[in-house]
């Protein structure tokens, strides 16, 4: 059986999580501290892990940090990441691999465009995404992701499409 675990901050991924885990008939388990001891190497089920990336903070990838090695090697494992990077930007900087470094050989990896709305963050990511948005505009860095993230700062914006999740239950389907 399938297990669906997912970090979420504003509610964009679980969502995610929760189509995944319903199309599996399975209840998806929010990443705690304890969610690298329970995930064992005897079985051979794989595991779909959802996190968003803010930066170099990425609940997934430290999850996977934390798994033994033998689960690494012997799980189907796929690391799927909600953010707001242009999909195309997502795929060719590959954050999450970088941030797995030696065991981004081992995990399957999907990107998925989420939800960021403004009037809805803490004021630390909100003072983020400002010093961010602001050191663009100066740098002058002007590709289509940054133009986007200038374009959209201050404003609501939802991508999420839940017919994106149909890759992974492929994945499922070929590891099972």
């Amino acid at each position: 059986m399938v297990s669906v675990l997912y970090s979420s901050y504003y509610g964009s991924t679980k969502q995610y999580a929760d189509a995944l885990a319903a199309r599996f008939g399975v209840s998806p388990q929010e990443i705690d501290d304890k969610s690298a001891e329970l995930i064992g190497a005897s079985s051979d089920d794989p595991i779909i892990i959802l996190s968003p990336i803010h930066g170099p903070a990425h609940p997934g990838v430290k999850l996977i940090k934390r798994l033994s090695e033998a689960v690494v090697k012997s799980r189907p494992i796929a690391l799927a990441t909600v953010g707001m990077t242009l999909e195309q930007a997502a795929h060719d900087q590959d954050p999450a691999g970088k941030l797995l470094g030696d065991r981004a050989g081992h995990i399957d990896r999907f990107y998925l465009p989420g939800r960021l709305n403004y009037s809805e963050l803490s004021r630390k990511h909100r003072g983020i995404m400002k010093s961010v948005v602001w050191g663009l505009k100066l740098s002058g860095a002007k590709g289509e992701n940054e133009k986007m993230m200038i374009d959209t700062y201050g404003k609501d914006v939802d991508r999420v499409d839940l017919t994106r999740i149909e890759p992974i239950a492929q994945w499922v389907g070929n590891n099972t």
